[in-house]
């Protein structure tokens, strides 16, 4: 068995599973959660929207305060649906080009993807998991025990919960940066009766633009350093683990401006 066991892994994992059996933690993280993701949602509209119509941004500043300040799981979840509705109602604003066009007309759709855009943003998506799943197990937790999505077998509910604040951040910049910036194109699509998928090159192209985001550096709000997205990640998987054992009183993820 070669596997680096850390000394305080047992703890960390004791932790989370005892931890995320109670409801009012549970609805920390949810709250935690997905506040960050709402502002960063909103942010990602007001940065790249050609003409974002006025009240949106009020409404998904309003939707992220009322997720905050939820007294259940359950409305955090619904503040969660409601702002994904006006922000994929809004996010092919965000895009050149005549495949906005065709998103705008399909909506966000997983299974199968319709249309290049939400072909894309599936992979990235999909991506982001693994990231998640990997910083995870690099921090001790079990990435398939979970306090906002449900847990079931096969399915990483933690790292569904640890991804929400990133999907804008990484995920859906990505996705943007590849169409405005003609990496990926409709050449780079098969489309067939299953759905719209990537070509090896358009492949090519997703996976370089992904990487070099995730090498991109920020400065951290709290702790005011630079470092890349890939690190940052870690970084939020270890300050989870921490809050979990009570090493840290509270949870803060990251949010840009």
């Amino acid at each position: 068995m070669i596997d680096p066991l850390d000394s305080v892994s047992a703890e960390v994992r004791r932790s989370q599973i005892r931890k995320l059996d109670c409801t009012e933690v549970c609805l920390e993280l949810a709250r935690a959660l997905v506040a960050a993701k709402i502002v960063n949602q909103r942010t990602l509209l007001l940065r790249n929207h050609s003409s974002l119509p006025a009240g949106v941004a009020a409404d998904l500043a309003k939707e992220a305060k009322n997720a905050a300040q939820a007294d259940s799981v359950d409305a955090v979840r619904g503040h969660e649906g409601q702002a994904a509705a006006i922000y994929f109602g809004h996010f092919s604003g965000m895009f050149k080009g005549p495949l906005s066009l065709e998103f705008d007309a399909n909506g966000r759709k997983r299974r199968p993807p319709p249309d290049p855009i939400n072909s894309c943003l599936s992979l990235a998506y999909s991506m982001l998991t693994h990231e998640c799943v990997a910083a995870l197990r690099l921090a001790r937790l079990e990435p398939s025990i979970g306090g906002f999505h449900v847990s079931r077998p096969g399915r990483p509910a933690f790292a569904l919960d640890f991804m929400e604040p990133f999907r804008p951040l990484i995920a859906d910049s990505v996705a943007i940066t590849c169409f405005n910036r003609g990496e990926l194109t409709e050449g780079h699509f098969l489309r067939t009766a299953s759905g719209c998928s990537l070509t090896d090159a358009g492949r090519r192209s997703f996976f370089n633009a992904l990487g070099r985001r995730m090498d991109t550096e920020v400065t951290h709000p709290v702790f005011e350093y630079r470092l890349s997205y890939r690190r940052t990640i870690v970084l939020h998987a270890r300050m989870i683990a921490a809050w979990l054992t009570g090493d840290i009183p509270s949870l803060a993820f990251l949010t840009t401006r």
